[in-house]
This record gives structure tokens, sequence and C-alpha cells, in this order.
């Protein structure tokens, strides 16, 4: 490769230079194909190593592991893992480093065994805690110095916020709450699911700094009860924000084929029948029974189209009537508008309608498909809890679909969902592109029998003719008893489902729990949306007021919560 060969190197310090140096090995710092190629290179540094071992590898960071009763055999396991690698590096050109190379031994004994493990003949130093990922493990796995780590970390970030504030200057509620987000809140996120395991007396360390941080946002008083803190500023309890992210890492991992290493972690094994613990391995399945997660059908992670997209034809999409001025719109000449223009531009074409429905306390969706050209109405309700984005894209592949009955070779399809057709004109979807890709395999087919199709955008609730008799369609196909058409739900439709039910369990402890309970009698439904543009001395009496914890005499009598 050009872009490699023939490169050379030199030191600049201040106005000195060193001498230039040819580079034999390596790739050039600060290019953008330089971590690319430098994983292609890296990729099977543990092909070698026995299957029983546990891997992994994050661009330059690897680690290997081992799982048993005897030391000794996992030791000799270990040497020979590392023996392996260490022939790789040697064919390779690669050289790694002794000093930056840590060993560990996790056990609950009370003095932890020693480990010799040798790299390039010398002896590899043995820690009691170590940084893997970002990630501080100690010897017997209690977390205790990753939370302190991250305890520290947070109360920089808390001093920040105290610049930030006064009793009657500084930011806003709104601001301040967006900083605990940026950097309180991630940094209490990272690594969660992994650190959740921990004793309660650890984990309760980070409950102090959020209400720290939680007081500060809102101007309450020390005395503030916790709980009416987490209401008002609407941030629910660290340990129902661990149950979210980690159902929601457990719903990504659904997604993904048996073979995905991480699935491993919740397959059953030997240690389950003698010991109970809280990390992932042990509660992911019983938390996501509990939740009813199990009986949703998650759709593929990874999506893969059947036919390899740059077969795919480009689709006609037409969005100029959503440019067209707001004053036409309040003139009330957008039905007859919209008429004339599929009249002029689509006269010789067959028009299909497209719409989708959904009923927010239900959760039930519905799509329809309505052709006035041959009097064809379709409607079928769909799975729950589908976003209105999906059901939008289903009611266009249905319409698809029945164009392949026809044979007219000429077709428009009507929608009034704006997303879905950026989605089809730039084949992009962050959500759902299994029913994009579905949508392009139908193209694909339609192409190869000379059928044409275009799409347009038309405005809902315009007393466009088409338009509203689709619109009816899709909601009268939420009332029906089953549903005609089973469509796996996406991650991001999971993580809704999610974060509702642990809305949920929040709600139930807001109404169970012994303190808070001033705010309580004021808001009953967590979280809070108080609304209003105040100073910060404004949103400091309200809040203490709601609270119940002022300086008035009423509340002098309250007895600390």
């Amino acid at each position: 490769m050009d872009f490699l060969r023939d490169r050379s190197i030199k030191v600049r310090v201040g106005a000195s230079h060193s001498s230039t140096y040819p580079i034999e090995n390596g790739t050039p710092q600060g290019s953008v194909c330089s971590p690319i190629l430098f994983n292609l290179m890296i990729n099977d540094v543990f092909s070698g190593v026995d299957n029983s071992l546990g891997r992994s590898l994050y661009a330059d960071d690897g680690a290997l592991w081992a799982r048993g009763c005897n030391v000794t055999i996992l030791q000799k396991k270990i040497q020979v893992a590392v023996n392996t690698v260490e022939e790789w590096g040697n064919k390779w050109g690669f050289r790694f480093s002794v000093d930056k190379t840590q060993v560990i031994c996790f056990s609950k004994k009370r003095i932890n065994p020693k480990i010799q493990i040798n790299l390039y003949g010398q002896s590899v130093k043995q820690a009691l805690c170590i940084r893997f990922l970002g990630v501080w493990m100690d010897h017997k796995l209690t977390y205790g110095e990753h939370i302190q780590k991250v305890i520290t970390k947070c109360k920089k970030a808390v001093n920040i916020m105290r610049c930030l504030i006064g009793n009657s200057w500084g930011a806003s509620m709104k601001s301040l709450r967006h900083i605990y987000t940026a950097l309180i809140r991630s940094t209490l996120d990272y690594a969660c699911i992994t650190y959740g395991s921990a004793a309660k007396s650890h984990l309760q360390k980070l409950d102090v700094i959020q209400a720290q941080a939680l007081r500060l946002c809102c101007g309450a008083f020390k005395t503030s009860p916790v709980p009416a803190l987490q209401v008002e500023a609407g941030e629910m309890p660290l340990s129902l924000r661990r149950l979210q992210l980690s159902m929601t890492y457990w719903t990504t991992l659904q997604g993904h084929r048996q073979e995905h290493p991480t699935k491993a972690v919740l397959n059953k094994c030997w240690e389950h029948g003698r010991k109970q613990f809280d990390s992932f391995g042990w509660v992911g399945d019983s938390q996501a029974e509990t939740l009813g997660l199990t009986k949703i059908s998650h759709r593929c992670t990874v999506v893969l189209s059947a036919i390899p997209p740059w077969f795919f034809p480009m689709p006609a999409v037409d969005l100029e009537i959503s440019k067209i001025s707001k004053h036409s719109r309040e003139c009330g000449g957008m039905n007859n508008m919209v008429q004339q223009y599929l009249s002029d531009k689509y006269n010789d074409m067959v028009q299909i309608y497209t719409d989708g429905s959904k009923d927010p306390d239900t959760g039930r969706t519905g799509a329809a498909v309505y052709i006035p050209e041959f009097d064809i109405s379709i409607k079928q309700r769909t799975s729950d809890n589908l976003a209105v984005y999906s059901v939008e894209l289903l009611a266009i592949l249905l319409a698809l679909i029945k164009i392949e009955d026809f044979k007219t070779n000429k077709f428009v399809v009507c929608s009034d969902s704006m997303a879905a057709l950026v989605s089809i004109l730039n084949l992009q979807s962050t959500c759902r592109l299994d029913l994009v890709y579905d949508i392009f395999q139908s193209l694909y087919r339609l192409s190869h029998r000379d059928t044409t199709v275009c799409f347009i955008w038309v405005p809902a609730h315009v007393e466009v003719d088409g338009n509203e008799v689709v619109d009816s369609l899709a909601k009268k196909a939420l009332s029906m008893n089953s549903n005609q058409l089973d469509v796996p739900l996406s991650r991001n439709e999971i993580k809704t489902i999610i974060k509702a039910k642990v809305n949920n369990l929040w709600q139930k402890q807001w109404h169970t729990n012994s303190k808070g309970r001033f705010l309580h009698k004021i808001q009953q439904q967590v979280p809070s949306k108080r609304r209003g543009n105040w100073s910060r001395r404004g949103e400091t009496i309200i809040t203490r007021l709601r609270i119940g914890h002022s300086n008035l005499n009423y509340n002098l009598n309250i007895a600390q919560e």
C-alpha cells in the first residue's frame, strides 16, 4: 500500500527538530484510515487462544480470563494463552508492553491466591485492583474502588453547579438539570449494569451524590426529603435508572444471534444453583420476565437485506406540496390545491392512499390502504406498541404488496408521513431499517415487471378525499379483536415500553413512600412537569413551598422527613 510505504518521522520540541527516521511499522497518527487499518491488523490476536478461555478486545485494550476452582490449572491455561498471543505478536511485528500488562485473581478467599504469568520472559505484575475500559475491578469484585472513583468525579461536577447558583441569582432549574444530566448522570450510568451488583452500602453513596445535585437544581433545603426532590426535578431513583438501562441492554441482546458472546452471560451455569447475586448474568432474565419483556417479539438488531442495497431502484419521492406557504394553508384552499396538483402531475397513475393510526391509551395500532379507482379498502390491525412511524411504513408496504396483484403499471402512493417518505428517499432509518428494506425489496420486484411507483406527501386533515377515507379505515382497524399483521418491535419501541413500566414502578414507590407526603398532596404523578419562566429566586421559593420545607412558621414545626 502506497499509504504506508516510504513514510518517515521526526520530532519537534519548540523550534528544534530531531533527525528523520523511516517508519518501518505502524500507521500514521491522526489519519482517518489508521484506526481501521489497526483494527484489521489486530482483530485476530486471540484467534489461536483455546476456546475455553474468555477473551475481550476493544481497540488496543485486550483481556483474557479463565474461570474455575483450581488456581494452578487456571494459571497454566492463561500462561499457554499468553504464549500464543506472544507468538502472534512476533509473527506480525507487534510487541506488547509488559509494564502495562497486569494479572488479577478474582476470589472470595481472605488471602488472595498468587498468580505467576510471564510475558517475554518477564513476570507480569499481579494487582489487587485493575482498570479495564473505564471500570475499576478489585480482586473481590465489590466495585468499591470504582464507586469511589465515580463519587470523586461527580463531586467535581457538583462543585461546578455550586458556582453557578446562589439564593437569589444563578442558572435556572432547567439549565442545572442539563448540567446534571451531562456531567453527573452520564458518569453514574456508565457501567452501571456491571457495578449494579455491588453492596447496597456502596450504592447508597451514589444516591447521596444524586440528592446533592438535585437539591442544587431545585434550591431546596438539606432537610428536604429525597423522594420529593426526585419528583420535583423529574429524575427517577438510581436503582430504577439502573433497572431501565439493564433491561434496555437485555432487549438489545435479544435481537442478536445466539452466537453473540454476551448472551453466554445469561445462560444457566453451575454457579447459579449455589449462590445468588444481583449481577446482570444472574437476574437479567428474571427482571425481564417480571416486566413482561419476555413475551415481546424482538426485531433483529443487525438488519441485513436479502437483496444487496446497490441493486435497489431509486424511488421517486415528491415532497413539493410540503413547500407550499403557510398562507395557502390558512386560506382554506389546501384541499383544492392538493387535488389539482395530483390531477395535473399524476393523472395517468392510479392513486393509492396509505395511513397508520395508534391509540395512545391502549397501544393498539392499525394500518390501512385505500385505492379509490378500484374501490379497494384494506385495514389491518398490527402489533401493539408499534411507533406511528413504523405503522406508516407498514401501510406503504401493504400498498406495494397489493400493487403486485394488478396488471396496471403506473401507481402513485400518497402518504401523510413525512418521516416515512424521507426514509424511503434516503434509504435510511435509525429504528426501522428492516421495514425500509422490505419496501425496497418490493420495489425491486416491481421494477422487474416494468411497474412504475412514485411516492408523494399529502397533508393530513385538510379534507383530501382519499386521505380522509384511509384515515377512517386506519382508526377502524384499532377496534379489531386480533392482530392481522404481527411485526417484531424495534429496540427503540421496546425502550419506550421499558420506560413506561419503570415509571410505573416509580409511581408505586411515590404513592407508598412515607417521605415527601407534603409534595404528594400537590403532585401525585411522576415525573413532575412544572412549567413557568421564573427567576432563580422565584424557582427556589416555589420549590420550597411545594416540598414543604421552607422558612415559613408553618413549616418550622414539620418533623424532618
